[in-house]
């Protein structure tokens, strides 16, 4: 899955203080939180984000394989 995609898989869940960018082939990700704790639960929620998007693409990669 390449950065962009992860980057535009990850857009639509990303909070306005929250900002995400492919540079090349890494995913660079931004944000301004009040707290420590309160920017570990957004990483944690983008993660889990990625996490699903990996999964999704590993599964059409599999279908694509499988055609």
């Amino acid at each position: 899955m390449t950065a962009r995609r992860v980057v535009d898989a990850l857009h639509a869940d990303n909070p306005a203080f929250v900002f995400v960018e492919a540079v090349g082939s890494d995913i660079e990700i931004r944000l301004t939180a009040r707290s420590a704790s309160s920017a570990r639960t957004t990483l944690e929620d983008l993660l889990a984000c990625l996490r699903a998007a990996e999964r999704t693409a590993a599964g059409r990669a599999e279908t694509a394989n499988e055609a």
